[in-house]
């Protein structure tokens, strides 16, 4: 997965959840795609946020077929507290859908540089609208330093 790449979601398979599950699980892995770009961290992040959000259990592979990406989710509780079967799979697939704009990458150019700097993201001097978009990748990069 490049940085430049943008990816729009489709459940091949629902492994028997409802679609307010899946559609909760597609949010999930939407903010994962926007936020990290890095491939080695990819597949971590997309543990640790379903972990989160859908219970320990939840476990995951990742498997990227030319510009497209498999996701492939076993373990998520649902609400009612019922957790799917073991052999049951939910399957992702991340079409490729082009590239990402200049904010977006000058956005995450921004937020590697400031990772581990003293400067706070209020103090640069950087338009509010980018200011946003940076938010969102510092949050991501701080919750998986911890891994």
């Amino acid at each position: 997965m490049q940085t430049v790449q943008k990816y729009l979601l489709e459940s091949v398979k629902t492994g028997g959840l409802d679609e307010k599950t899946i559609s909760e699980v597609l949010e999930v892995l939407q903010t994962v795609l926007d936020s990290v770009y890095e491939r080695e961290r990819f597949s971590a992040v997309v543990d640790q946020m379903l972990a989160d959000r859908f219970g320990d259990e939840v476990r995951t592979r990742v498997a990227v077929m030319r510009r497209n990406i498999l996701i492939f989710i076993r373990g998520v509780r649902l609400r009612r507290g019922r957790q799917d079967s073991p052999m049951t799979v939910t399957r992702i697939k991340a079409k490729y859908q082009g590239v990402r704009s200049l904010q977006d990458l000058a956005a995450h150019q921004v937020a590697c540089s400031i990772r581990n700097s003293p400067v706070s993201l209020e103090q640069l001097p950087i338009p509010s609208l980018t200011k946003k978009v940076v938010g969102k990748f510092v949050e991501t990069a701080n919750m998986i330093t911890y891994m």
